[in-house]
């Protein structure tokens, strides 16, 4: 069963956390941040097996996963709805059985349903997702522009920093100071897949004929990400 965990669904969040510490190799205390802040604003779509058979898969395990974080994203000039991926992961036991892709086909669904524009990730492998249509539009940036002014003057697209952003990013670059923060690939980029084409159209300014002509003017522009969940 595919269903997806609410904002406020915090009980439901935390049964996710099983799967997260099972694939990932992040230190306890950025996984309790994560679990603990980051998730309290965020929305999770699960394949779920067991349980109730109810919609919100009460007591069942969850056996694939995705996380959608949420941000606001300056995209030439207009602020869109956007959503950072991560945390997308699958049990051992069960994977090569498509649980993944109907977890993101479910993802897919619901956010071109919401005219979300598009959504980003920072993918271990990109022959993970590249067959979803998902492609890499720039590189990572690890090292931080602290200076907000400094985004807006040179780059095209790239994340709104509002309050809770900033307290987060102070945050997770005290983990990164202790050598505590998220594990990240050698080389990391980013991926980003186009969820909506006519709001992505809308955004932009513009019309495109499909999504590969919109990720391709958006691989043109000057993109920055130097988020880490």
């Amino acid at each position: 069963m595919i269903v997806e965990i609410a904002e406020k669904d915090i009980a439901g969040k935390q049964k996710t956390r099983k799967l997260y510490e099972e694939a990932f190799d992040d230190p306890k205390e950025f996984v309790d941040y994560y679990y603990e802040d980051v998730c309290r604003k965020n929305r999770m779509v699960v394949s779920i097996e067991g349980g109730k058979g109810s919609e919100s898969g009460d007591g069942g395990e969850v056996v694939s996963m995705l996380h959608l974080n949420p941000y606001t994203v300056n995209l030439c000039g207009t602020v869109v709805q956007s959503y950072y991926v991560v945390a997308v992961a699958t049990t051992a036991l069960r994977r090569h059985e498509g649980q993944m892709r109907r977890v993101f086909d479910r993802t897919f669904e619901i956010l071109a349903k919401e005219k979300v524009p598009f959504v980003f990730l920072m993918p271990v492998d990109e022959a993970i997702y590249s067959w979803m249509g998902f492609e890499t539009i720039c590189d990572f940036a690890v090292n931080r522009i602290a200076d907000s002014e400094q985004i807006r003057e040179r780059y095209d697209v790239y994340c709104v920093r509002d309050e809770d952003y900033i307290r987060r990013m102070r945050k997770e670059d005290e983990f990164r100071a202790m050598d505590k923060g998220e594990v990240l690939p050698e080389e990391p980029v980013i991926m980003a897949k186009i969820t909506d084409l006519e709001a992505f159209g809308e955004a932009a300014g513009r019309r495109f004929e499909s999504e590969g002509e919109a990720i391709e003017w958006l691989k043109r522009k000057k993109v920055y990400f130097c988020e880490e969940v």
